[in-house]
């Protein structure tokens, strides 16, 4: 789908851009606005520390042990502005004649692909574990999992398991990949989303398991012509990544060799046959070439 006037590099950068841009921007207030609040409320023994640095690090550290509210409220004010963005992009589509409207996926489908979000999880990272590239390039990735796996763990399934998906697979499927279709073919558009979504994550283990997943999401989304696929799919993923660390349910399977090969094999397995699954049964038909519809999630 090209739009007939392709506007110039710098805008269409902008427009994958400033979507992830808001979040972030959103997410920095409410953590000065947290910030803040925090100091006041522990002035008495922040005040109480001598040194600037000491003093620096003691409230870095009191934020942090709040991330995970941070993180939700940032994700939550920020998702009434995607929903729009979304519906404007749906709009837009209409007005230029180049939306289309696809039959509806049966529902036992979407169960398939949150189960292959929680098998590729687990498959990706005993992949990662196994090729040592864990303890290569763990630095970035301990810092930023001691960040993000904190606190009680339902807040961690609700905010890092459930509503961040949610967010940035607006921003980066449903924005930033369907904007790059507008002007280039599947594949280049699934690759550079994908590359774009493992830089974001800051560090190399997390870069390279977000550009696979960045591939598998982006193939969910053209299959399904739904969000809904590639956001159970990140589902999936984030909630077994936040159970497994957080808890010892799969303890067993990490201090013995063959039970970790084994349950290696047993994810990949899984894996394999709900992509199957996808690729073979899911092929929604289109209904219109230019849609009139309302534009929805």
């Amino acid at each position: 789908m090209k739009p007939e006037r392709k506007p110039g590099f710098f805008t269409m950068l902008w427009g994958l851009l400033y979507p992830f841009l808001l979040y972030q921007g959103i997410t920095t207030v409410i953590s000065v606005a947290v910030g803040s609040f925090l100091m006041a409320r522990n002035a008495e023994s922040l005040t109480a520390i001598p040194d600037p640095e000491q003093f620096f690090f003691a409230l870095q550290d009191l934020i942090l042990n709040h991330y995970g509210i941070i993180a939700g409220l940032g994700a939550l004010c920020t998702l009434p502005i995607l929903i729009y963005l979304y519906r404007y992009d749906t709009g837009k589509e209409i007005r230029a004649s180049l939306h289309e409207e696809w039959e509806r996926v049966p529902f036992f489908h979407y169960v398939s692909v949150l189960v292959m979000g929680a098998a590729v999880c687990l498959a990706l990272n005993h992949l990662l574990i196994y090729s040592r590239l864990t303890e290569l390039l763990q630095d970035g990735y301990a810092d930023t999992a001691a960040i993000l796996f904190q606190g009680k763990l339902i807040l961690e399934i609700a905010v890092a398991g459930i509503v961040i998906p949610i967010v940035e697979e607006l921003i980066f499927r449903g924005l930033a990949y369907r904007r790059m279709r507008w002007y280039i073919k599947p594949v280049p558009a699934m690759i550079l989303s994908a590359m774009y979504f493992a830089a974001v994550h800051g560090n190399w283990l997390q870069g390279i398991y977000a550009f696979i997943m960045g591939m598998l999401l982006a193939f969910a989304y053209e299959r399904f012509h739904s969000i809904l696929a590639p956001m159970l799919i990140h589902i999936g993923a984030n909630t077994v990544s936040v159970i497994v660390s957080e808890t010892d349910l799969l303890e067993f399977v990490y201090e013995d060799h063959t039970a970790f090969l084994i349950a290696t094999v047993i994810a990949a397995v899984l894996f394999v046959i709900t992509f199957y699954l996808m690729v073979t049964y899911v092929w929604p038909r289109k209904k219109t070439d230019a849609g009139s519809a309302q534009g929805g999630i």
